[in-house]
């Protein structure tokens, strides 16, 4: 079979990738390559935020868990850190994803800040895209696929050129595949020098936005935003000196440290994750999209059922 990979973001790559694990041959279609993609200045803590349906998230997350955790003696730029999610109300049980990591533990009294109910201790992967998205890419252009620049109007254009299509095309499916319930999360993000920090601090319940700071050892991410159906990709200087300002409240030690620079990205939301398959004239389309804000996060996971699918496929014809 002929395969063919739509969108070249950490999902369609990471595709791509298991594709090629799997013993296929990939060619990979983009309207846009790395590094202007919104994967390219994700945040990228291991988090499952903003995605649905649970069960299938939690399935997702835990491969994906895995597979990042045997990449951190490696130089694709992952790293395991300790992670601090604070909560303002007191939860009823730890989170549905609990038994994808390791080390979770509920804070004790002396480790929760003023004004938190409490929160929860564990390791995970940080991802840092610089070098992860290069070196992704270079893997999957290593074991042999083209990556080529191309814009996509139609699914049909793909369908007629391989067997299977994979479609990762993020927000943009929401014309491909006249999918309205697609629409965009808007992400801004500030990035300051790292004084030190050893780990991942998260308040996602903040009043103000959800807020965090992602240590990466010569920067840190300070988050952020989440605008549903704002597309705007310009930075707001108002919003910068407020992910500043709670950033530095929530961790202290982050005192004046450097500005380096702010990025936006669009988050491709859908109420549920779309993984399915279905057939388009004599072809399979692999539908891969619909993340939220957990695309790195469920990338590796939702890469092996694509491949459980693209095998499906195989079989029927």
């Amino acid at each position: 079979m002929t395969i063919l990979v739509v969108g070249a973001g950490v999902s369609g790559l990471s595709c791509a990738a298991a594709l090629q694990a799997a013993g296929h041959p990939v060619t990979v279609w983009s309207a846009t390559m790395s590094p202007g993609l919104t994967s390219d200045v994700a945040a990228a803590f291991w988090y499952p935020y903003r995605a649905d349906p649970p069960e299938r998230v939690l399935r997702w997350a835990t491969l994906s868990y895995r597979h990042f955790a045997g990449l951190v003696d490696t130089d694709a730029g992952v790293t395991m850190r300790d992670v601090t999610d604070l909560v303002r109300m007191p939860a009823n049980g730890p989170p549905f994803w609990a038994s994808a990591v390791d080390g979770l533990r509920p804070l004790a009294a002396a480790e929760t800040p003023a004004g938190y109910a409490g929160g929860w201790r564990f390791r995970a992967p940080v991802v840092d895209t610089r070098r992860y998205m290069r070196w992704l890419r270079a893997r999957v252009e290593g074991a042999g696929a083209s990556l080529v620049t191309q814009t996509v109007a139609a699914l049909e254009e793909a369908t007629t050129a391989a067997d299977v299509v994979v479609n990762c095309t993020g927000l943009a499916a929401r014309t491909l595949c006249n999918d309205l319930t697609v629409f965009p999360i808007r992400g801004q993000l500030v990035h300051v020098g790292d004084p030190g920090l050893t780990h991942v601090t998260l308040d996602e319940d903040h009043p103000a936005g959800i807020t965090y700071v992602v240590p990466r050892g010569d920067d840190c991410v300070l988050g952020g935003t989440a605008e549903i159906g704002d597309s705007d990709l310009d930075p707001r200087d108002h919003q910068t000196t407020a992910i500043r300002a709670r950033a530095r409240a929530l961790v202290p030690a982050l005192g004046d440290a450097t500005p380096l620079r702010v990025v936006v990205g669009l988050r491709p939301g859908r109420p549920t994750v779309r993984l399915e398959a279905e057939r388009i004239g004599a072809a399979t389309v692999i539908h891969d999209y619909g993340h939220g804000g957990a695309g790195v996060t469920l990338s590796w996971g939702c890469a092996l059922e694509v491949c459980d699918l693209v095998a499906q496929a195989r079989t029927v014809r």
